[in-house]
């Protein structure tokens, strides 16, 4: 047992890597808690659906417009450095509606102006916060980083949602984002702590000419990096709309209201155990990769022909550690089979399939279940993603039989 609780904890053996941890856990719990008072204050303001789903989806807009770009700035510059001017930025538009809830000058508008403010950071800072973990440990540690940063990220899910209802019940709504201000300070210390001898040193791309049009070419040609974009890609337009699709479905089982929280609850927690689980165990391969995908698409069928309540919660709990495992192996074998000098550029592809999709997949996912129920919504989802995975598997039977071997 000791063994096993080293091996799924070991990247904490890394000073750096547990700054940024640490950092990160209050980070991400701030991040996640100010999601929820922007969408309180939206329906406090307008009590209109609609203009919530506007707000988020300005808010991700940024990410599938600029990640590229982010991408290759990460690969120019010091990720360290790239950190630490996106956390000082993140912290202005929460210091701003901070303010303006506690002087209660807040407006819609206002609201939306500063989630779109948040969506241009949040994109600039996704592509290295992703990969600065693979600069300050070891390559042979890399899976399980990004595995434990996967634990961290479903643990902030889960708290900041919690410190968000018990603030602005206590507090009101301004301490919300006052709390996400002193996160990104808390984050901007950690990495200052993190001394320059700590970070791998790498080729930094330099500035020319068709430098981003680069990163799309070595990703097409890299045939398991391909494989895995590809594959993310489907999953995230069909699949992994979960803000969509859960809701969707928890109606579909209960008019009562908890049951979203239920469903989510459910999902968060099993994507902590999955992901802690994966933490001491993660293999990344295609052939994991790959294995995982229809695990998804196994889980998510089984969710959408749950006879009743209770089993579908079960199913949403294995559907959170299956969502998880398969998003951390994509994670860990994109930045293992990515060049050092392209690895900011091809995670920005991976994040603009997972994340930039849901401008898209929201407003599928959300016609399938209307026209179709949300239980046909969940079940097409699976088909397709389950096709995917067959298809992604013959392509590299071909392109790269010998990437399909298992990696131990």
């Amino acid at each position: 047992m000791k063994s096993y609780i080293r091996s799924t904890f070991r990247s904490l053996r890394h000073r750096a890597y547990r700054l940024y941890f640490t950092g990160q856990i209050v980070s991400t719990v701030g991040t996640w808690a100010q999601k929820v008072a922007q969408a309180w204050l939206v329906l406090e303001l307008t009590g209109s659906g609609m203009l919530l789903g506007v707000t988020a989806g300005l808010q991700q807009a940024p990410t599938l417009l600029l990640t590229p770009w982010a991408g290759l700035i990460a690969d120019r510059m010091d990720r360290r450095t790239m950190l630490l001017w996106t956390q000082w930025a993140a912290a202005v538009p929460a210091a701003v509606l901070a303010v303006l809830a506690a002087l209660d000058q807040v407006s819609v508008g206002a609201v939306m102006v500063l989630a779109v403010s948040l969506g241009v950071v949040e994109a600039f800072d996704k592509p290295v916060r992703h990969t600065f973990a693979a600069d300050i440990v070891p390559r042979e540690d890399v899976p399980n980083a990004v595995a434990l940063n996967s634990t961290m990220f479903n643990a902030g899910k889960v708290l900041g949602p919690a410190a968000a209802g018990v603030a602005i019940s206590v507090a009101g709504v301004a301490s919300t984002f006052a709390f996400n201000v002193v996160s990104y300070v808390i984050m901007a210390v950690a990495l200052m702590r993190i001394r320059p001898n700590e970070i791998h040193p790498r080729v930094v791309t330099p500035r020319e000419a068709g430098a981003l049009r680069a990163g799309f070419t070595y990703a097409r040609r890299t045939p398991v990096i391909f494989a895995v974009l590809s594959l993310t890609t489907v999953t995230g337009l069909v699949a992994y709309e979960w803000n969509t699709l859960v809701p969707l479905l928890a109606r579909a089982f209960s008019p009562d209201a908890a049951t979203i929280g239920f469903f989510f609850a459910a999902m968060g927690a099993g994507a902590i155990v999955g992901s802690l689980t994966l933490a001491g165990v993660l293999v990344a391969s295609p052939r994991t990769v790959l294995v995982g995908a229809v695990a998804l698409a196994v889980v998510l069928g089984l969710v959408a022909a749950a006879p009743f309540l209770a089993l579908a919660l079960v199913g949403m709990f294995l559907l959170g550690a299956a969502a998880t495992m398969f998003r951390a192996m994509a994670t860990a074998l994109i930045q293992l089979e990515s060049d050092p000098s392209m690895r900011g550029r091809v995670v920005s592809l991976l994040i603009m399939a997972l994340n930039g999709t849901s401008p898209v997949s929201g407003p599928l996912v959300g016609a399938v279940a209307e026209h179709a129920g949300a239980r046909t919504a969940a079940g097409l989802g699976a088909a397709v993603t389950a096709t995917a995975a067959a298809v992604a598997w013959r392509y590299l039977r071909v392109a790269a039989p010998h990437e399909l071997a298992l990696r131990r």
